[in-house]
């Protein structure tokens, strides 16, 4: 979206490109946020302007009158911040450090010259890879109800059990639930027969990079098969 400011020519005009899918980062790392004019226009004298939507007052950085302005803005974000693309080749990309849930979310990158600006938006998600899958199994009849439990997930992760060949189970009932932190926990539980030397699986995680997996025998009590 781009605005005229005053009359200008063909030549002062410029759009900026950013991603249109979301960034995705994990906490605690480094992000770079990307966003750069459509030419390789010098922006060295322009304001670059990071924000959150409706927020244009508090910006996360500022950059005016040549240089960023410290300790202006939204105090989150102080010494936190950078912008990292060369300037005179028209790159306005912010680095964002020590990433935490608090930073998920859209930004706004401001770009204003003298005659003309505009304005887009990135948005970037934060994943955080949750604990290892807790199994446990009890009798339910003449089967075994088998659970599996994991939490501290961001985005929403998925859950899958297998069987000893690798089998999908798909008849499992799972249930989420999300935190005040925004923080997803997941529970599943599924019925199976009871097995001396057949494992199955409870794999849980937000991608095939970032699985995480228990076993569990389902076996039956000792005692239950006693004579």
């Amino acid at each position: 979206m781009t605005f005229d400011l005053l009359t200008c020519s063909s030549g002062d005009t410029f759009s900026l490109w950013v991603p249109d899918q979301a960034i995705s980062a994990r906490i605690g790392s480094s992000v770079v946020l990307p966003c750069r004019l459509s030419t390789t226009l010098d922006i060295k004298s322009f304001e670059i302007s990071w924000h959150r939507p409706d927020k244009k007052d508090t910006p996360v950085l500022l950059y005016k009158d040549l240089k960023v302005q410290e300790n202006t803005g939204d105090a989150r974000y102080r010494n936190r911040v950078s912008l990292i693309g060369e300037l005179r080749k028209g790159n306005a990309s912010l680095q964002l450090e020590n990433l935490t849930l608090a930073d998920r979310g859209e930004y706004v990158c401001w770009v204003e010259g003298s005659t003309w600006y505009d304005m887009a938006s990135v948005n970037l998600n934060i994943t955080v890879v949750g604990s290892l899958p807790l199994l446990s199994s009890a009798e339910a009849g003449y089967q075994m109800n088998v659970t599996c439990a994991s939490g501290g997930w961001s985005p929403k992760p998925t859950l899958t059990w297998r069987d000893k060949g690798g089998r999908e189970l798909r008849n499992s009932v799972d249930h989420y639930k999300t935190d005040s932190e925004g923080l997803v926990s997941v529970s599943s539980w599924l019925l199976v027969s009871p097995s001396e030397s057949e494992w199955i699986s409870c794999s849980v995680g937000l991608s095939d990079q970032e699985m995480k997996e228990g076993r569990v025998l389902p076996l039956r009590p000792a005692c239950a098969t006693a004579p």
